[in-house]
């Protein structure tokens, strides 16, 4: 046989296939599994929950809950390791039918497994895992949580890095639905100690270093950057204990202090005298009086241009490198989104699936809220604080192009109550108000033995204004100064709440509402504190705010809710203005002269207010008797004539305005009780008839006759009489 024929036949000779002989059965493969078993039965994975469920149908199964199918919680446990994804998310299904009949069951075991699913390949598992987890955890107590949750967020926080970016986001659900339930668990010591939560996080919005933006973060859509955005403030917030819609620390802290500290002493400032102390030396009429709260504590609206908070254990320095590295990844994703989300031309609504407009508030958000947290802690300046401020003033400069936020498209409500364009405007301005300068304590000279006149506090209070001047460096105007180049913002701020609080032009367009009129009170205050212009040429912000908020709260109705948030401010700001020992410099000068005599009109108007509210709002009522009672008090005398900024000559006015309100002779209808009569509360009443008291001094008679008249035949009488 010839050679190449020979070699053909071994290359086919694998895929010939061999003759049968008669008689002779065919050759077995050398491969070939030996069949030649036998099994007695068969065992199928789910004949038991099969039995069971026939058992339970006919009322003879076991106690424990199962399923419709007769599994248990071990059974969909196991299941939880199945290969088919859709056997997973029907185990979760039937997690939560055994929940929903026994929810404190196996908390343990059911955070375990449900742990081991947040990495879960299978988009469907990972909803139905999320879907499930929200309805669970608010239906048990934190304490019986709080021992398996360690685990839980520690497989969350793995997740958070893991490989697949779909599994990144679903994680970032996660890490913002726990913070809601059990807050405290996830952010642990943040910002005092490192967070694997928050790595995680800066992770997934695409942060791998300390600086700078990953190209990850740019192949992510504007739905997935939004919820790793709103995780990342949530956290934030938390941290720094914070909650939604709500501000750490009364805007009025640090301006009203017992000690007062100058150089190198420390002098301690004799307390006014308290109305227990006034009960026990028989100057109120009974002792049953309940104390009033100090109304500068009670008013939370937050604090904003004021001094900053001890920085412990570096916190300031560990928030200060977080905003840094977040700067460019929020300042990019605000100027991407900006011109979608304030076009004039759109047609959205602004609703919450306007991605664009959400993902511009929410990194406004995120920069007002760490910007506040540096700037309010740090207490010298260092290289950090210099370069978080140049990044605030970049991220200012760039709204500025948009601000007022006032278009159509941004009208809609948020969950705060407030439109989106005026919280994207609130944004703004605290953001100008954190760059002005801070206030400067007020140093007392080291010889004073007596309390400071009117010439020696405003000497104190021009000092410290002097400093503040010469922080701000101003050389000129323009957003294109190197050196106060952020005073243009503190101006276009002024306009824009001066326009908000002034008279509506259309009569079509919304009135203030009471929410976003608490929210601009914290930034009228900073820029009522601020300087005074000493050039006649530059607009003086302080009293031009000043005078448009006074008018606007003489204008408002007395039973408005704004009316008494705002009566409550001026209350504050009088405490303040009237400190023997001021903290930090607020002096209104006499050249003001419409801030002070809108003050005078407004001090004047209390009695009126009190006479319409009646029994409609016994708060706000309280509130003014409080006031009324405490400048009472002190007296005539207390009220210095130069400085204050009231007058005594209207002390005789109040008085005689406040006589209807216990009784009144009405022309032609004759004797009338007035609105103290319709009061439900007696604490209130009290403290009225204590008004009454103290301020018949400064009245011809009159007023301490109506409140005699008033409570003849009430169970008060003998109160009155004593």
């Amino acid at each position: 046989m010839p050679k190449a024929t020979k070699k053909k036949k071994e290359k086919q000779a694998d895929f010939r296939k061999a003759k049968l002989k008669l008689g002779k059965g065919k050759k077995q493969a050398s491969n070939a599994t030996d069949t030649s078993f036998k099994a007695r039965s068969i065992a199928l994975p789910g004949q038991q929950s099969i039995s069971r469920a026939i058992l339970n149908a006919d009322g003879l199964g076991p106690t424990e809950p199962t399923t419709a199918n007769g599994l248990t919680l071990d059974d969909l446990f196991i299941r939880f390791r199945h290969p088919n994804a859709g056997v997973r998310k029907e185990s979760i299904g039937g997690v939560k039918d055994i929940l929903s009949i026994d929810a404190g069951r196996d908390v343990g075991k059911v955070l375990r497994a449900l742990g081991s699913l947040v990495s879960d390949d299978d988009a469907a598992v990972r909803k139905a895992l999320l879907g499930l987890l929200a309805w669970y955890l608010p239906q048990m107590p934190v304490a019986s949580l709080a021992p398996h949750l360690p685990l839980l967020v520690l497989q969350t926080s793995s997740s958070l890095s893991h490989i697949f970016p779909e599994i990144r986001l679903d994680a970032c659900k996660l890490v913002h639905l726990l913070l809601n339930h059990v807050p405290s668990h996830v952010v642990g010591n943040w910002p005092r100690e490192s967070s694997n939560i928050l790595e995680g996080l800066r992770l997934a919005v695409g942060l791998g270093g300390e600086k700078g933006v990953n190209s990850q973060i740019g192949r992510l859509t504007g739905g997935a950057k939004l919820v790793t955005l709103k995780a990342m403030m949530e956290f934030v917030k938390r941290g720094l204990n914070l909650r939604t819609g709500e501000n750490d620390q009364a805007w009025s802290d640090g301006w009203i202090e017992k000690k007062v500290k100058g150089k190198g002493v420390e002098k301690v400032v004799k307390a006014e005298p308290t109305y227990e102390d006034l009960a026990e030396n028989g100057w109120l009429i009974g002792s049953s009086f309940d104390l009033r709260e100090d109304i500068g504590n009670a008013w939370e609206v937050g604090r904003l241009g004021g001094q900053g908070k001890e920085d412990e254990d570096g916190i300031g320095s560990v928030l200060s490198q977080l905003y840094i590295s977040l700067h460019p990844l929020l300042l990019s994703t605000f100027l991407e989104n900006a011109p979608t989300a304030f076009s004039p031309s759109s047609t959205s609504s602004g609703s919450a699936e306007d991605i664009p407009l959400a993902l511009c508030t929410t990194t406004a958000s995120l920069t007002e809220l760490l910007a506040r947290a540096v700037l309010t802690r740090s207490t010298q300046s260092s290289s950090e604080i210099k370069e978080v401020r140049s990044c605030i003033s970049d991220f200012l400069k760039r709204m500025a192009a948009w601000f007022p936020f006032s278009s159509t498209r941004l009208n809609v409500v948020t969950p705060s109550g407030l439109t989106a364009g005026f919280e994207l405007s609130l944004v703004y301005s605290n953001l100008a108000v954190l760059l002005a300068p801070r206030p400067v304590e007020l140093i007392w000279p080291k010889d004073l033995r007596k309390e400071p006149g009117w010439r020696e506090r405003i000497k104190a209070v021009e000092a410290a204004w002097s400093q503040m001047r010469a922080r701000q460096n101003v050389k000129g105007k323009g957003k294109a100064k190197e050196k106060g180049a952020d005073n243009w913002a503190m101006e276009e701020v002024a306009s824009w709440v001066i326009e908000v609080l002034g008279p509506k032009k259309d009569i079509l367009s919304p009135s203030l509402t009471p929410a976003a009129y608490s929210a601009i009170l914290p930034i009228i205050f900073s820029l009522i504190v601020q300087p005074p212009s000493l050039s006649d040429e530059e607009e003086d912000i302080p009293s031009s705010v000043g005078e448009a908020f006074l008018s606007h709260l003489l204008s408002t109705s007395s039973t408005s809710s704004s009316r008494s948030t705002g009566d409550m401010f001026m209350i504050s700001l009088i405490e303040i203005h009237e400190q023997r020992f001021p903290v930090y410099p607020f002096f209104i000068p006499t050249s003001s002269s419409v801030i002070r005599t809108k003050t005078q009109q407004w001090f004047e108007s209390i009695p009126k207010v009190i006479w319409e509210l009646g029994n409609r709002d016994q708060e706000s009522t309280r509130v003014l008797l409080d006031f009324l009672l405490h400048l009472g008090l002190k007296g005539k005398t207390a009220v210095d004539e130069t400085y204050s900024i009231l007058k005594g000559d209207s002390f005789s006015s109040v008085s005689s305005k406040l006589s209807p309100f216990f009784h009144l002779q009405h022309p032609s209808k004759g004797s009338l009780p007035g609105s103290w009569t319709r009061l439900s509360d007696d604490r209130v009443k009290r403290l009225a008839l204590n008004v009454a008291s103290v301020w018949s001094e400064w009245d011809d008679g009159q007023l301490k006759e109506s409140a005699t008249l008033a409570v003849r035949g009430s169970s008060l009488e003998a109160y009155w009489n004593r």
